[in-house]
């Protein structure tokens, strides 16, 4: 498929999709629901219609931003061999070039909310969807032979939508886990969504074992600090504590025990081993590199 022609197609989807109108996800809503109370569509539409409110730019964008469902549409159309990789820029130009007023539907019986797509958003929205980028070979093969329907387009766009570069290592360590996960199931693919948000961690690990190693010791720490302010909180009242100097912290404990499967998942799958860590350390022991204390860690959970 030549370049002009791919743009010109994945255009002409992306138009239709948006003339269907678009539900707004769970996600979007509770970020709207957050941000602004809850509010009707004739709310929001009054915000957008206010040049001067300081909400209306993130608003806009937040609704522009492509949810899961446009992309697997967009995949199979994107997964097509082309000459050239498809430029957004001129995805974007064409889908402007005539009027496009898109509806966003509230699912629970708020309205609904019309806005125009103007050539910025339609930037915006292109932009997001990733239409130029090359996933690697050899994690495409794996999909395809392993996954079909629904389930091999939501595995690809999760692969489009990650946020490193596909160095060797880290392709490789996708071709080992793509096979030995169920994405079909909610806990399959959101294994996979955490394991893609460790391939994404800062300072960019090959070593990647030893990336499941660091993450389980710092989820050790927040379960192990977790416990200790428990029993800190059983003994003395919370101004007793904050006099002392003690900083109380949230820790979420399920997600952090539920992360842990993941990682021991994630490790028997691809390096036919739980990933270990010092048994029993005592609690000075527990030390992890770059993190000051457990709010900074909870922060860091994906």
């Amino acid at each position: 498929m030549s370049s002009a022609t791919a743009e010109g197609d994945i255009a002409a989807k992306i138009r239709e999709i948006l003339e269907r109108g678009m539900d707004l996800s769970s996600e979007t809503l509770r970020f709207i629901d957050g941000t602004f109370s809850h509010p009707s569509a004739a709310e929001l539409e009054a915000i957008l219609k206010d040049d001067a409110s300081v909400e209306r730019d993130s608003l806009l964008e937040l609704l522009f931003s492509p949810d899961e469902a446009l992309q697997v549409e967009l995949e199979n159309l994107l997964a097509l061999p082309h000459r050239t990789s498809p430029d957004a820029q001129e995805v974007a130009a064409r889908l402007t070039m005539a009027p496009l007023p898109v509806i966003f539907r509230f699912p629970d019986g708020r309205g609904e909310l019309q806005v125009a797509l103007t050539p910025p958003l339609a930037r915006r929205l292109t932009s997001g969807l990733r239409i130029g980028r090359n996933l690697p070979a050899p994690a495409v093969d794996a999909i395809d032979v392993n996954f079909s329907g629904r389930a091999r387009q939501r595995l690809r766009v999760m692969i489009r939508n990650a946020r490193f570069d596909f160095t060797p290592a880290k392709t490789e360590f996708l071709c080992a886990l793509i096979p030995r996960l169920d994405v079909q199931d909610d806990d399959g693919r959101e294994c996979f969504a955490f394991a893609m948000e460790l391939l994404a961690e800062r300072g960019e690990p090959e070593d990647i074992y030893s990336t499941l190693v660091a993450r389980r010791k710092w989820l050790a720490k927040a379960l192990h600090f977790s416990q200790r302010q428990r029993e800190y909180l059983a003994q003395s009242n919370v101004e007793t504590l904050l006099s002392q100097g003690q900083r109380l912290t949230w820790v979420d404990e399920a997600a952090s025990r539920r992360q842990i499967g993941f990682i021991d998942r994630i490790g028997l799958a691809v390096f036919g081993a739980i990933p270990q860590i010092d048994s029993n350390p005592p609690a000075q022991e527990v030390e992890i590199d770059g993190i000051q204390d457990v709010a900074d860690l909870m922060r860091r959970l994906p």
